[in-house]
Protein backbone atom coordinates (compact mmCIF):
# COMPACT_ATOMS: atom_id res chain seq x y z
CA UNK A 1 0.00 0.00 0.00
CA UNK A 2 1.74 3.54 -1.14
CA UNK A 3 1.79 6.49 0.69
CA UNK A 4 1.49 9.88 0.04
CA UNK A 5 3.54 12.24 1.14
CA UNK A 6 1.60 15.56 2.22
CA UNK A 7 3.71 18.62 1.37
CA UNK A 8 4.00 21.36 3.71
CA UNK A 9 0.75 23.50 4.65
CA UNK A 10 1.06 27.26 3.92
CA UNK A 11 0.51 27.65 7.87
CA UNK A 12 3.70 25.29 8.22
CA UNK A 13 5.70 27.05 5.49
CA UNK A 14 5.28 30.09 7.66
CA UNK A 15 5.81 29.09 10.38
CA UNK A 16 8.79 28.34 9.21
CA UNK A 17 9.83 31.58 7.32
CA UNK A 18 8.97 33.68 10.73
CA UNK A 19 11.32 31.51 12.98
CA UNK A 20 14.28 32.03 10.67
CA UNK A 21 13.30 35.60 10.26
CA UNK A 22 13.78 35.81 14.33
CA UNK A 23 16.38 33.52 14.88
CA UNK A 24 19.30 34.91 17.27
CA UNK A 25 22.61 34.24 15.81
CA UNK A 26 24.22 35.27 19.40
CA UNK A 27 22.06 32.52 21.64
CA UNK A 28 23.71 29.44 21.07
CA UNK A 29 27.70 30.82 21.58
CA UNK A 30 26.51 32.75 24.77
CA UNK A 31 25.39 29.50 25.75
CA UNK A 32 28.35 27.78 24.98
CA UNK A 33 30.14 30.24 26.90
CA UNK A 34 28.02 30.24 29.64
CA UNK A 35 28.78 26.24 29.80
CA UNK A 36 31.97 26.08 29.63
CA UNK A 37 32.45 28.59 32.47
CA UNK A 38 29.94 28.21 34.71
CA UNK A 39 30.60 25.59 37.78
CA UNK A 40 29.26 22.11 37.15
CA UNK A 41 26.63 22.29 39.02
CA UNK A 42 24.86 25.64 36.86
CA UNK A 43 22.37 26.36 39.72
CA UNK A 44 25.36 27.90 42.07
CA UNK A 45 26.37 30.39 39.11
CA UNK A 46 24.24 33.51 40.03
CA UNK A 47 23.88 34.62 36.58
CA UNK A 48 22.69 38.90 35.88
CA UNK A 49 21.26 39.32 32.54
CA UNK A 50 21.56 43.38 32.59
CA UNK A 51 18.93 44.89 29.99
CA UNK A 52 16.86 42.03 29.69
CA UNK A 53 14.60 43.33 27.40
CA UNK A 54 11.97 40.69 26.56
CA UNK A 55 13.21 37.71 28.05
CA UNK A 56 14.61 35.70 25.35
CA UNK A 57 17.74 35.21 26.85
CA UNK A 58 16.24 34.99 30.74
CA UNK A 59 14.06 32.09 28.95
CA UNK A 60 17.27 30.22 27.80
CA UNK A 61 19.43 30.92 30.93
CA UNK A 62 16.58 29.47 32.77
CA UNK A 63 16.15 26.58 30.87
CA UNK A 64 19.54 26.15 30.85
CA UNK A 65 19.34 25.50 34.47
CA UNK A 66 21.00 28.66 35.44
CA UNK A 67 19.45 30.84 38.32
CA UNK A 68 19.39 34.28 36.40
CA UNK A 69 18.32 37.31 37.56
CA UNK A 70 17.22 39.86 34.85
CA UNK A 71 16.94 43.71 35.32
CA UNK A 72 15.22 46.06 33.24
CA UNK A 73 14.71 50.02 33.04
CA UNK A 74 11.54 49.52 31.61
CA UNK A 75 8.45 48.91 34.27
CA UNK A 76 5.94 47.18 31.65
CA UNK A 77 9.36 44.66 30.60
CA UNK A 78 9.78 43.66 34.08
CA UNK A 79 6.22 43.11 34.61
CA UNK A 80 5.58 41.06 31.11
CA UNK A 81 8.80 38.56 32.16
CA UNK A 82 7.44 38.14 35.69
CA UNK A 83 3.89 37.22 34.43
CA UNK A 84 6.14 34.76 32.51
CA UNK A 85 7.98 33.25 35.53
CA UNK A 86 11.01 34.77 35.01
CA UNK A 87 13.14 36.20 38.65
CA UNK A 88 13.29 39.75 37.27
CA UNK A 89 13.07 43.18 38.96
CA UNK A 90 13.40 47.26 37.53
CA UNK A 91 16.65 49.37 38.36
CA UNK A 92 14.87 50.44 41.45
CA UNK A 93 14.61 47.24 42.83
CA UNK A 94 18.19 46.04 42.17
CA UNK A 95 19.67 48.78 44.07
CA UNK A 96 18.12 47.33 47.39
CA UNK A 97 19.38 43.95 46.00
CA UNK A 98 22.40 42.67 47.68
CA UNK A 99 23.57 39.75 45.93
CA UNK A 100 27.07 39.35 44.21
CA UNK A 101 27.05 37.15 40.74
CA UNK A 102 29.29 34.91 39.28
CA UNK A 103 28.11 36.05 35.89
CA UNK A 104 26.97 39.32 33.98
CA UNK A 105 25.65 39.52 30.60
CA UNK A 106 25.24 42.59 28.56
CA UNK A 107 23.81 41.64 25.32
CA UNK A 108 23.48 44.29 23.05
CA UNK A 109 23.74 47.23 25.47
CA UNK A 110 27.09 49.14 25.23
CA UNK A 111 26.45 50.26 21.82
CA UNK A 112 23.79 52.30 23.09
CA UNK A 113 25.98 54.48 25.49
CA UNK A 114 28.60 57.05 24.78
CA UNK A 115 32.16 56.29 26.44
CA UNK A 116 31.86 58.43 29.73
CA UNK A 117 28.41 56.93 30.60
CA UNK A 118 29.39 53.31 29.86
CA UNK A 119 32.30 53.66 31.50
CA UNK A 120 30.02 54.71 34.30
CA UNK A 121 27.53 52.34 33.42
CA UNK A 122 30.02 49.52 33.11
CA UNK A 123 31.53 49.63 36.69
CA UNK A 124 28.23 50.22 38.40
CA UNK A 125 27.48 46.61 37.77
CA UNK A 126 30.63 45.17 37.95
CA UNK A 127 30.89 46.16 41.38
CA UNK A 128 28.65 42.82 41.87
CA UNK A 129 30.59 40.80 39.81
CA UNK A 130 32.51 38.59 42.01
CA UNK A 131 36.41 38.76 41.47
CA UNK A 132 37.03 35.44 39.14
CA UNK A 133 33.08 36.04 37.57
CA UNK A 134 32.64 36.97 34.03
CA UNK A 135 31.46 39.90 31.79
CA UNK A 136 29.76 38.39 28.51
CA UNK A 137 29.38 41.24 25.99
CA UNK A 138 27.39 41.06 23.01
CA UNK A 139 27.78 43.84 20.47
CA UNK A 140 27.48 44.59 17.08
CA UNK A 141 30.57 46.36 14.85
CA UNK A 142 30.47 49.45 12.53
CA UNK A 143 28.40 47.92 9.75
CA UNK A 144 25.91 49.28 7.11
CA UNK A 145 22.96 48.29 9.59
CA UNK A 146 24.57 49.47 13.16
CA UNK A 147 22.66 52.86 12.54
CA UNK A 148 19.25 51.46 11.58
CA UNK A 149 18.60 51.19 15.22
CA UNK A 150 17.37 54.81 16.80
CA UNK A 151 18.86 54.48 19.20
CA UNK A 152 22.60 53.17 18.48
CA UNK A 153 25.31 55.64 19.90
CA UNK A 154 28.38 53.93 19.25
CA UNK A 155 30.13 50.36 18.11
CA UNK A 156 32.67 49.72 20.64
CA UNK A 157 35.59 47.22 19.98
CA UNK A 158 37.46 44.34 22.26
CA UNK A 159 40.51 46.37 22.42
CA UNK A 160 38.24 49.51 23.18
CA UNK A 161 36.64 48.10 26.47
CA UNK A 162 40.19 46.69 27.13
CA UNK A 163 41.60 50.18 27.29
CA UNK A 164 39.91 51.39 30.01
CA UNK A 165 38.89 48.12 32.16
CA UNK A 166 42.15 46.38 31.59
CA UNK A 167 45.53 47.22 33.33
CA UNK A 168 47.64 46.03 30.23
CA UNK A 169 46.81 49.18 28.50
CA UNK A 170 48.33 52.59 30.20
CA UNK A 171 47.92 55.34 26.80
CA UNK A 172 44.02 55.74 27.89
CA UNK A 173 44.00 58.39 30.08
CA UNK A 174 40.79 60.19 29.78
CA UNK A 175 39.12 57.49 31.66
CA UNK A 176 39.81 55.08 34.52
CA UNK A 177 37.74 52.44 35.90
CA UNK A 178 37.81 50.63 39.33
CA UNK A 179 36.63 47.70 38.04
CA UNK A 180 39.76 45.44 36.07
CA UNK A 181 38.58 42.59 33.04
CA UNK A 182 41.12 39.82 31.18
CA UNK A 183 39.88 38.87 27.86
CA UNK A 184 39.29 35.45 28.01
CA UNK A 185 37.60 34.35 25.20
CA UNK A 186 35.76 35.67 21.90
CA UNK A 187 33.91 35.05 18.82
CA UNK A 188 32.99 36.87 15.93
CA UNK A 189 28.97 37.14 14.93
CA UNK A 190 28.79 36.28 11.04
CA UNK A 191 25.04 36.97 9.69
CA UNK A 192 23.63 36.46 6.24
CA UNK A 193 23.65 39.19 4.12
CA UNK A 194 20.96 41.22 3.98
CA UNK A 195 19.69 43.54 1.38
CA UNK A 196 20.41 47.16 1.90
CA UNK A 197 18.75 50.66 0.93
CA UNK A 198 16.05 49.71 -1.64
CA UNK A 199 12.26 51.15 -1.61
CA UNK A 200 10.57 48.12 -1.11
CA UNK A 201 12.47 47.77 2.21
CA UNK A 202 10.48 51.00 3.62
CA UNK A 203 7.34 51.09 1.39
CA UNK A 204 5.42 47.91 0.50
CA UNK A 205 5.21 46.96 -3.31
CA UNK A 206 5.14 43.71 -5.40
CA UNK A 207 8.91 43.53 -4.43
CA UNK A 208 9.14 43.67 -0.89
CA UNK A 209 7.97 39.81 -0.63
CA UNK A 210 10.87 39.13 -3.12
CA UNK A 211 13.33 40.59 -1.03
CA UNK A 212 12.10 39.24 2.22
CA UNK A 213 12.34 35.65 0.76
CA UNK A 214 16.02 36.77 -0.42
CA UNK A 215 16.77 37.81 2.92
CA UNK A 216 15.34 34.48 4.54
CA UNK A 217 17.32 32.34 1.71
CA UNK A 218 20.27 34.15 2.72
CA UNK A 219 19.89 33.29 6.08
CA UNK A 220 19.42 29.80 5.45
CA UNK A 221 22.55 29.49 3.28
CA UNK A 222 24.58 31.42 6.53
CA UNK A 223 23.06 29.14 8.90
CA UNK A 224 23.96 26.09 6.88
CA UNK A 225 27.43 26.72 6.37
CA UNK A 226 27.96 27.56 9.52
CA UNK A 227 28.81 31.48 9.26
CA UNK A 228 30.76 30.81 5.68
CA UNK A 229 28.47 32.49 3.57
CA UNK A 230 28.23 35.50 5.36
CA UNK A 231 29.62 38.98 7.12
CA UNK A 232 30.79 39.43 10.02
CA UNK A 233 28.96 42.20 11.67
CA UNK A 234 29.49 41.25 15.91
CA UNK A 235 31.42 39.93 18.72
CA UNK A 236 30.39 38.42 21.86
CA UNK A 237 33.38 38.68 24.59
CA UNK A 238 34.14 36.80 27.66
CA UNK A 239 36.16 39.11 30.26
CA UNK A 240 36.96 37.60 33.88
CA UNK A 241 36.75 40.10 36.85
CA UNK A 242 40.47 40.27 38.36
CA UNK A 243 41.62 42.07 41.06
CA UNK A 244 43.46 45.34 40.47
CA UNK A 245 47.28 45.13 40.59
CA UNK A 246 48.28 47.33 43.74
CA UNK A 247 50.16 50.34 43.21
Amino acid sequence: MSHSVNPLSYDSLKKIFYSLRAYNYDLPQMLKFFNQYSAKDKKQSKVLDVGCGYGEKLKALHQAGYDVLGIDVNPHLVEANQKNGFNCITLAEFTQNTDNFDFILMSHIVEHFSPIDLKEFMDFYLDRLKIGGYLIIATPILSKSFYNDFDHIKPYSPQGILMVFSERYDDQVQYTSRNKLKLKDIWFRRRHYRPQFFRSQYIRTPWTKVLQLLETFSKILCIVSGGIIGTTDGWIGVFEKVKPIEQ
